[in-house]
């Protein structure tokens, strides 16, 4: 299936049972008729330290917030001007809203709701769908399109040469990150080992650990600059400190680190997160492997 297909089909039933949003992000999408636009549906912003926001459009190519506020809304209106001011505090971004209705007051002083009639929304949505087309048509040459899928290919990282974390790029399987580096993964039985040696290289690792494993815990440091791995206390195999003194016994490795997750839409990536090598002295202190970023490049050797 054509990637941006399944992409926006999984959005859309991400956002299925939010009736009204699903529908005016449906209509900004035909609207528009452009999928060299990326849609990001409840995208996660920080606000404060102990606050975020999942605004309900992102276009991250133009840096606009598009967000539907049924009825409802109305009874938070000083709740959501400071909520949007810091998004747009926090992200430097542009904010549009889309209102499609209100709520007054009636009878025993309880809530009557308004729907704003079709045509106004509508309307609104044709407004919105022409600030989308003249931000891009200002960009010109400088947008770049939505093109996720070449981006994900194999060919794609070797002919760019090079692994940059800041370029946030990925692949979708552990068979095709060996294969950038001209290698295979090595399975154990029906297993597959978790990395492979980089060819030519002496103790350099291509790894691609899960953060969803069951048996094994990995985690990357909200800075990117450490990763922490450790046996989980079901997995009967190895003990923490077992783990931890094979690695800080094996000669120094490096590790070229793809992360495995999956996103908000049931996709799983491996994205490249930098080269790591095994801080010893935290490991001990903590009394599991902490690997530490040493860079956030890697040079192909294709």
């Amino acid at each position: 299936m054509d990637f941006k297909l399944e992409y926006m089909e999984r959005l859309f039933a991400k956002i299925s049972k939010k009736k009204t949003e699903s529908y005016v992000i449906s209509r900004i999408w035909h609207q528009l008729d452009d999928d060299r636009v990326k849609f990001v549906v409840q995208q996660y912003i920080k606000r404060t330290q102990d606050k975020y926001a999942l605004a309900d459009l992102y276009l991250p190519q133009l840096n606009i917030f598009i967000e539907i506020n049924e009825p409802f809304h109305k009874n938070n209106v000083e709740v959501d001007k400071i909520r949007n001011e810091e998004i747009v505090n926090k992200t430097h971004s542009e904010l549009r809203i889309i209102d499609c209705g209100y709520v007054t007051k009636g009878e025993g002083d309880k809530d009557v709701i308004h729907w704003k009639p079709l045509d106004e929304i509508h309307s609104q949505v044709t407004d919105v769908v022409n600030l989308i087309k003249q931000r891009v048509a200002e960009l010109g040459d400088n947008f770049k399109p939505w093109d996720d899928a070449s981006t994900l290919t194999v060919e794609y990282h070797r002919q760019k040469g090079y692994l940059k974390v800041e370029d946030n790029e990925c692949l979708r399987t552990a068979d095709d990150v060996a294969a950038v580096f001209g290698t295979k993964p090595k399975h154990r039985g029906f297993l597959r080992a978790s990395g492979a040696a980089v060819p030519g290289k002496k103790n350099e690792i291509i790894w691609w650990p899960n953060t969803a494993h069951k048996r094994w815990h990995n985690e990357l440091s909200k800075d990117g600059m450490f990763i922490y791995e450790y046996p989980e206390e079901e997995n009967k195999s190895v003990t923490r400190s077992e783990h931890l003194k094979q690695w800080l016994s094996a000669p120094e490795e490096t590790r070229i680190t793809f992360l495995r997750y999956e996103d908000d839409l049931g996709f799983c990536f491996y994205r490249f997160v930098g080269v790591f090598r095994l801080d010893k002295e935290k490991s001990v202190r903590e009394n599991k492997c902490v690997w530490e970023r040493i860079s956030d490049f890697y040079q192909l050797n294709v």
